[in-house]
């Protein structure tokens, strides 16, 4: 099991991908997302980030290293629009997150509101038992939301997930999630 505790999105991402390459492990993917790759993969990995709003939000890479930045502030909040703050879905995708989390967040933000925090029931689901004959089923699948010490603290389950570009997308739009939430408690 790999833990990780960092200040901001960028050191995590770091980390994750330092952990992902001197303990990962390879293997050929048999069935689901990217049949037949060689993937490198931590079984297990716990990623705590202290100041996940600590700005920028994306994570920067030397414009000479010769491999692109993941992704941009831009593409953070064009994420956070499209993939989780809203229930459309284009019509080559199966579901965004956002198809399960527009739903459930005017209820969790008011019964956040309603216990003042103290309550261990904002949980978003994410998926539900028919995405699993999907070729590419969700990889977010949990979205748990809590108050602790005067502070909105969010857990995240993910199945899988593609730690160089996705990470510091997901992390840095779901901060955005995260933010716009806090805007919304009393």
């Amino acid at each position: 099991m790999a833990y990780i505790r960092e200040r901001t999105i960028e050191a995590a991402w770091r980390m994750v991908l330092w952990n992902c390459a001197r303990y990962g492990y390879s293997y050929r993917v048999k069935k689901g997302s990217y049949e037949g790759q060689l993937r490198k993969q931590l079984d297990h990995l716990a990623v705590v980030i202290e100041e996940p709003y600590t700005r920028p939000l994306a994570v920067w890479l030397p414009e000479n290293c010769g491999i692109p930045a993941p992704t941009s502030e831009e593409k953070i909040q064009e994420y956070f629009y499209e993939y989780l703050a809203t229930d459309t879905k284009g019509e080559m995708e199966d579901y965004t997150y956002g198809q399960f989390i527009a739903l459930q967040l005017p209820k969790v933000i008011d019964l956040l509101n309603r216990s003042q925090g103290a309550t261990n029931q904002a949980c978003m689901n994410i998926g539900g038992p028919e995405n699993i004959d999907l070729a590419d089923p969700p990889c977010l699948r949990v979205v748990d939301l809590k108050i602790v010490d005067g502070r909105l603290q969010m857990s995240l389950f993910f199945r899988s997930w593609d730690i160089f570009v996705a990470f510091p997308e997901n992390i840095g739009g779901l901060q955005l999630l995260k933010e716009y939430i806090i805007m919304h408690l009393k």
